[in-house]
């Protein structure tokens, strides 16, 4: 027996084929609640460029039919209180029916309380799993660490690097579950750790920790830290000695543009698992890349696809919760989501089990080749 589908995206990608009843307009608020400053920008950035483009757009196609849904961003400045602040106002004041955001898996562990009391649909980046505990009004974007994390080290294990030094920031949570994923599967596919360091994310002298990594004579450096902060680690390592061949290997954050502005050649060679392939993986996805180019004079990194794709699916909540949306139903929608088309991982996004709410869309393997980001297969 076919169940109905959820509106398939039409040929612009946008406008869905279903129309919308004769409903009265009824005003609806969709907030946005990103890092635009501070250490966590390298992803609030593209990610709120990305929802602005995307929701401008599906206006212009009067996608959401008789409902008017306004588009409410605000800058947390990477500051865990000040997104609690604004997710409260959003929810209270404002009467947001979802609200995309925060970014790291810190402040989305922190908000997700507040945001699951107040009956608020939050639909965070954040990678940790842990962010989804707090209740059934959570949802994240991304995989989970443990998927994503053991596609990148299964990969790197192939290439049979005799060990490994690995280096996390200890004050996010979201960081250590990459890098204890990542040592995890290459310790199983037989790749000796040379040594495992912590940092904090607001360290900038790597002096010291360069020569250790150089010293160690690891044939293999693995980094779970913020773009500029890794990009920084192996500059430094490369002034110490570093050997010029070390396979370099990093987190997802490395599919940012700031990794390769601040390490240059420096940083050429290194494999990521990011939540999309650069060339597009779709023809939607083609069509994003040449429109955001067209609009912000820059190519869109995997978080620019990421933010795009949030929109949509949040927009797709939206729709799908029927003329008069609230939180409910809008939640609902949301864990009803299946195989919508988006611009990430393998083109489709959906939730498989709505107990556990973990997303499910495909990564790929990436590296860094001439300042470029290119599948490394």
């Amino acid at each position: 027996m076919k169940k109905r589908m959820i509106p398939a995206l039409a040929a612009t990608g946008l406008a869905l084929l279903a129309g919308v009843s004769g409903a009265q307009a009824q005003e609806v608020k969709l907030g946005v609640v990103m890092s635009n400053t501070g250490t966590y920008a390298f992803v609030g950035t593209p990610v709120i460029n990305a929802i602005r483009m995307a929701f401008d757009e599906l206006q212009a196609a009067n996608y959401f039919g008789a409902t008017k849904v306004s588009l409410m961003v605000e800058d947390n400045r990477s500051n865990t209180q000040e997104a609690i602040s604004l997710i409260t106002r959003m929810a209270t004041r404002d009467n947001a029916v979802m609200v995309i955001g925060p970014v790291a898996t810190g402040e989305a562990m922190a908000a997700g309380p507040v945001a699951n009391d107040l009956k608020l649909p939050l639909f965070t980046t954040a990678t940790s799993p842990a962010v989804l505990k707090p209740g059934p009004w959570i949802f994240k974007v991304t995989e989970t660490a443990d998927q994503y994390m053991t596609l990148l080290g299964e990969h790197v294990a192939q290439k049979k690097p005799k060990s490994c030094f690995t280096i996390t920031i200890r004050d996010n949570e979201g960081y250590i579950f990459q890098h204890n994923a990542f040592r995890d599967t290459i310790k199983k596919g037989g790749v000796g750790i040379a040594a495992e360091e912590s940092i904090l994310s607001a360290d900038t002298d790597f002096t010291a920790l360069g020569t250790k990594i150089a010293g160690s004579k690891a044939d293999c450096l693995f980094l779970s830290t913020p773009p500029e902060q890794g990009a920084n680690i192996i500059l430094q390592a490369r002034q110490a000695g570093m050997a010029a061949n070390t396979l370099l290997v990093g987190n997802t954050g490395m599919g940012s543009a700031n990794y390769i502005k601040a390490g240059g050649s420096a940083v050429n060679g290194t494999l990521f698992s990011a939540e999309s392939v650069p060339t597009g993986v779709n023809d939607m996805a083609k069509k994003f890349i040449v429109n955001y180019n067209a609009r912000y004079k820059v190519q869109p990194d995997s978080w620019a696809m990421v933010g795009y794709s949030m929109a949509l699916i949040a927009a797709n909540a939206i729709k799908s919760a029927g003329p008069n949306p609230t939180r409910e139903k809008v939640r609902e929608a949301m864990l009803a989501t299946k195989n919508l088309p988006v611009v990430i991982g393998r083109g489709t996004w959906s939730i498989t089990d709505p107990n556990t709410r973990i997303p499910s869309f495909g990564y790929a393997v990436m590296k860094v080749a001439d300042g470029k980001f290119v599948e490394d297969k």
